[in-house]
């Protein structure tokens, strides 16, 4: 029996083999690879985010360009994360913006978002009354009071319009820490504006939340200093799974200290050459929002 169970698998194998698709990311168990880096890479098998679920909804602008791909963890963190802020505040609904193209790669309006491991998520919000009010077709940029300001102008993008309303700190500093205490995924950054930053930061200090969590939240929350300064979505990244970074994904920034696991990843394999990899994603197809 068991001889016979390999032959059959010897069987199923042996096309790809003769077919010289051994590679990175090419041979695997279905799931979802990310190659490259976030800024100069591609997504194999990506995993769409549903347009809708518990606690989370894409809006129609961002339904409509299809970059609502990524890779398997970073949907499920998303899903879990958005269920739990529900949970925990019920009646706030965490908006899905841009994630990446189904099979990754560049973008007219992002230089990052490549390779399946970022995500822009729209700030939660308060109508004028403190309720928790649902996202829409546009990101609202959040000022002095935390109050709504205009949507920032972007070429080609025609944003709804929206009502007044205030960034909803409990419910934002929540998305970050079940985000942070996911023990499926490891964050690198979260870009977010310094204004906005400090607000959570305090909150969760008059919280008394674990300083273990703070320390944390101190180290990935981030306003970036070469692009926008995310006033109007929280930008997530997480770092290559163990599996990924053996088929040619790569981490690119700071590995930091609390991040014992990569310690334990596995060795680049030796098919997975510079070269290769180049290759790869050199042959993709180049895709752009309309």
């Amino acid at each position: 029996m068991r001889s016979n169970s390999r032959r059959g698998l010897l069987l199923l194998a042996l096309p790809c083999l003769l077919l010289g698709c051994v590679g990175p990311g090419m041979l695997s168990d279905g799931s979802s690879v990310a190659m490259g880096n976030f800024n100069n890479g591609a997504l194999r098998r990506g995993r769409k985010l549903p347009d809708e679920g518990p606690g989370f909804v894409v809006p129609t602008l961002w339904r409509e360009r299809g970059a609502n791909y990524g890779t398997d963890e970073i949907i499920a963190a998303i899903m879990r994360a958005a269920k739990r802020v529900a949970k925990e505040l019920p009646g706030g609904t965490l908006g899905v913006a841009d994630i990446a193209m189904k099979g990754g790669g560049e973008s007219k309006l992002h230089r990052s978002h490549e390779n399946g491991h970022d995500a822009d998520l729209i700030y939660y919000a308060l109508d004028e009354e403190g309720q928790p009010i649902a996202p829409v077709s546009a990101m609202p940029r959040y000022g002095a009071g935390l109050r709504s300001l205009n949507v920032r102008p972007t070429p080609g993008v025609t944003f709804s319009e929206f009502t007044p309303r205030k960034f909803d700190v409990r419910r934002n500093w929540a998305l970050v820490r079940a985000l942070l205490e996911d023990p499926e995924i490891e964050i690198q950054f979260l870009f977010i504006h310094n204004r906005l930053r400090n607000v959570l930061l305090q909150h969760a200090r008059d919280r008394r939340e674990n300083e273990e969590l703070i320390e944390r939240a101190e180290a990935v929350l981030k306003q970036p200093g070469d692009t926008l300064p995310h006033d109007d979505h929280l930008h997530l990244r997480i770092y290559c799974s163990p599996s990924d970074r053996a088929l040619g994904c790569r981490d690119g920034g700071p590995l930091r200290w609390w991040r014992k696991r990569y310690k334990y990843m596995p060795p680049r394999q030796k098919h997975d050459s510079p070269e290769l990899v180049s290759s790869l994603m050199s042959s993709r197809t180049t895709r752009t929002f309309r």
